[in-house]
């Protein structure tokens, strides 16, 4: 967790006091709630040096873009200034976090109630993502300093990953990164999009979502966007169904999903038919979220984090698909 002097920078920055503050979780980032008033909010303090202030006001400056358009959101909240960032410097351990405030979103998650999963649901997370895709077009941030970055292949710089089947992994990924680097770059198919537009990442309501966390979010294809949201709804949602496998699921939650998407933004369909590979890259890409920082032990990694990897090089070595990346559209 960090440091009172943190917290207690942020409070005095947001106006809210620190003594409210309950930790949720520390992943990319440390957020916490507190109350204000009669209401809830949530803190997100991401450690990176001051100077990529610019590249999280980027990514609140276009969050409340997509507010003020129509989009339900966690609106980001302001500082006492006016500002939506502020920088909180730990001097004494020479940290530096950049806070951001959001409001609390309504609803809950998909796996707290069987009857949410469905295809009401897929079609509205399509629709969404596609309203999303349609304003990115026309967006403009007004200040060319307020920029995502662009998609480009992961860096790597872990020893480990270039020996035994890690190395097979490895390698996968990059020969589904070369193939996307070829694809075009244009207006009607490439833009900002959330990058991890996953189903814990968006609260329901009276059937209406919520979609937060986009601390992710960079220029890249729209399809891009779509298959990461499907190879998720695979991966956490296809035993919720009677599908009996989960190419079947997959392409069951595209075609609603589509259907609510093309509500929103009209999409050619040489993408649809690449939203496979693009599920395919989350897929191998997610096995480097464990990995990139791995320090070669093998006790190191959790049984589920073995098998994952065993199964995955099994794939590979056989040329089986990845669950769900076998369907046609």
């Amino acid at each position: 967790m960090v440091s009172n002097e943190i917290q207690s920078q942020a409070a005095t920055s947001f106006g809210f006091d620190p003594g409210t503050l309950t930790f949720v979780s520390n992943s990319c980032n440390e957020v916490y709630r507190f109350r204000k008033g009669n209401r809830t909010f949530f803190l997100r303090l991401s450690e990176k040096p001051a100077e990529f202030e610019m590249n999280i006001k980027a990514e609140v400056h276009w969050v409340r873009y997509l507010a003020e358009s129509g989009v339900r959101v966690a609106l980001p909240v302001e500082t006492i200034e006016g500002e939506l960032t502020a920088i909180c410097q730990d001097h004494e351990n020479e940290k530096c976090f950049i806070a951001t405030v959001f409001e609390e979103a309504p609803g809950k998650f998909f796996d707290s109630d069987p009857e949410l999963w469905g295809p009401s649901l897929f079609k509205t997370w399509g629709e969404t993502m596609g309203a999303i895709h349609r304003l990115t077009k026309t967006y403009d941030s007004g200040d060319m300093k307020l920029k995502r970055m662009d998609w480009r292949p992961a860096e790597f710089h872990n020893p480990h990953l270039y020996q035994g089947h890690y190395f097979l992994l490895l390698s996968r990924l990059r020969a589904v990164e070369k193939q996307l680097e070829a694809l075009p770059r244009n207006n009607h198919s490439y833009g900002l999009i959330h990058y991890d537009f996953h189903p814990y990442n968006f609260l329901i309501d009276h059937g209406e979502i919520t979609l937060f966390d986009f601390d992710d979010s960079l220029h890249g294809w729209f399809a891009m966007d779509m298959g990461i949201s499907a190879a998720h709804a695979v991966w956490w949602g296809s035993h919720l169904t009677k599908c009996e496998f989960k190419s079947e699921f997959a392409k069951h939650f595209l075609y609603e999903f589509l259907e609510g998407y093309i509500k929103q933004n009209y999409l050619e369909q040489e993408w649809i038919q690449k939203i496979p590979l693009f599920m395919e890259y989350r897929n191998i890409s997610s096995y480097f979220w464990w990995l990139h920082q791995w320090d070669g032990k093998e006790e190191h990694l959790t049984e589920f984090q073995k098998n994952a990897i065993v199964d995955a090089v099994n794939r590979i070595e056989k040329d089986i698909p990845f669950d769900g990346c076998d369907i046609q559209l």
